[in-house]
């Protein structure tokens, strides 16, 4: 059996951060894998935006340090060669196109080059829109302009605080799926900060929660997933009557509720192949089977847990 520990692309130490008496970040200690879609959760306030300044340079720790690749902070600016980052909304000049702001923003660092550019639009979407100017872009065209921006100097792991703030809907799914699409295209490590549960269950591969700036819980989702004691399902059947006597006598199930179309039921999720599998048994149909957000159920439990 491989017992090998996974290549840590990022990872803290005791991190903690005072801003005069408030303590926003408590001995954070925290391992991004190599590879993954590491979705960093939180309320507002929790300290997420503030770990991100820390590992990208915009402010300093008060206590510990962190590594990026296995090179450690102590080394200063040179650390974050491989990282690149989109923090807050991206920006751009308005008055110029998206190939005119990638060939500028793209001499800094030295990728100006005009074929990697236009990969860049092409992965992000906005190939078809690249001579036209960023004012006339939504803001979902412009937080994927950010996506292709900070692609621009070939970074091994990219760092996102709250990527979709402010979108609608389908700018909110548009850039969820360019993360994916980079994700999987560009061999990228994907950091994301977020509050929004949804955005995270569907596209990330790791978690961490942090409360009140302390970490309160990290590790892969399936794993994590696994672990749930109970899960909220709601069964969808036409035979409602003979589904509720079955309940009734499950031992899988408990606080079974009744509704319009079925029942709302809550089970260990380890024990839904079972329960589903026994109903298709006592020939009782069901049209759906459609699961509570998993992720706000582990969650809201440590959130319990963390103010208790």
């Amino acid at each position: 059996m491989d017992t090998a520990l996974p290549t840590l692309a990022l990872e803290t130490f005791a991190v903690s951060k005072q801003f005069k008496t408030v303590k926003a970040l408590h001995q954070v200690s925290l391992q991004v894998p190599e590879g993954s879609i590491f979705g960093f959760l939180g309320p507002n306030g929790s300290g997420k935006s503030t770990l991100i300044r820390v590992l990208t340079g915009l402010i300093s720790p008060s206590e510990g340090h962190f590594n990026i690749f296995s090179e450690s902070s102590s080394r200063g600016y040179r650390v974050r060669r491989h990282i690149s980052a989109m923090v807050d909304r991206a920006d751009f000049y308005k008055n110029l196109s998206a190939n005119r702001n990638l060939h500028i923003l793209g001499r800094l660092t030295g990728h100006a080059q005009q074929d990697h550019i236009d990969y860049l639009l092409q992965l992000v979407g906005l190939y078809e829109r690249r001579h036209d100017k960023v004012k006339t872009y939504s803001q979902g065209m412009k937080q994927r302009l950010g996506l292709a921006q900070a692609l621009l100097p070939r970074p091994r792991a990219l760092i996102l605080d709250e990527p979709t703030t402010g979108l609608d809907p389908l700018g909110m799914r548009e850039v969820r799926n360019f993360i994916l699409r980079i994700a999987e295209e560009e061999r990228v490590t994907i950091f994301l900060s977020s509050h929004l549960l949804h955005e995270v269950e569907d596209i990330c591969t790791d978690i961490a929660l942090i409360f009140n700036g302390r970490l309160a819980a990290q590790g892969p989702l399936d794993i994590i997933f696994r672990n749930l004691d109970q899960v909220q399902v709601s069964l969808e059947t036409t035979a409602g009557e003979r589904l509720g006597s079955f309940l009734e006598k499950s031992e899988l199930v408990s606080d079974i509720q009744s509704t319009s179309r079925g029942y709302r039921l809550k089970v260990a999720y380890a024990d839904i192949p079972e329960l589903i599998t026994s109903i298709s048994a006592a020939d009782i149909p069901l049209f759906s089977v459609a699961q509570r957000n998993r992720l706000e159920e582990f969650f809201l439990n440590q959130a319990e847990t963390d103010q208790a």
